[in-house]
């Protein structure tokens, strides 16, 4: 019998089970960088949600899709001082993408942020993953500015 897939919002004191899960989401930007490849490298997770544990629980929302117990995709959408919200972090496990988990955690996200007040809605792409542009445009998304980094 197949496992029943569900969608589940989890607190911060539970952000340690999508760790795999933002782990592989790191390794593909990892590959993707043309130019930031030391950057990921480095980057722990403990370092991305060090974010997290300053924001007021009220502008933090984690979701996951999970089968049975075990995560197979991530959410995790913020609201910043200005009220700006931001799809910060999605991940989809690849053997489950194409089945509209991503789209339905990504809507879950961006209905939280509206009921919040956020006028303004944006998500970051990491340069070299170009290729989820389509995925976003389906939820209204689209390029406004690219942010160039000074590398050391």
């Amino acid at each position: 019998m197949e496992e029943k897939i569900t969608f589940r919002r989890i607190r911060r004191e539970e952000i340690l089970k999508i760790k795999p899960l933002w782990l592989k989401l790191n390794d593909m930007h990892h590959r993707e960088s043309a130019h930031f490849k030391d950057f990921y490298s480095s980057f722990t997770f403990e370092k991305r949600i060090s974010k997290f544990g300053t924001l007021p629980e009220e502008k933090l929302f984690i979701e996951t899709v999970e089968k049975g117990n075990e995560p197979i995709g991530c959410c995790i959408s913020t609201i910043d001082d200005k009220q700006i919200g931001e799809i910060d972090s999605l991940y989809i496990e690849e053997e489950y993408r194409n089945r509209g988990l991503g789209g339905k955690l990504t809507r879950n996200g961006i209905a939280w942020l509206r009921a919040r007040g956020c006028g303004r809605i944006a998500v970051a792409v990491s340069h070299g993953h170009e290729s989820v542009f389509p995925f976003y445009e389906k939820y209204g998304f689209y390029p406004r500015l690219t942010s160039l980094e000074l590398r050391d």
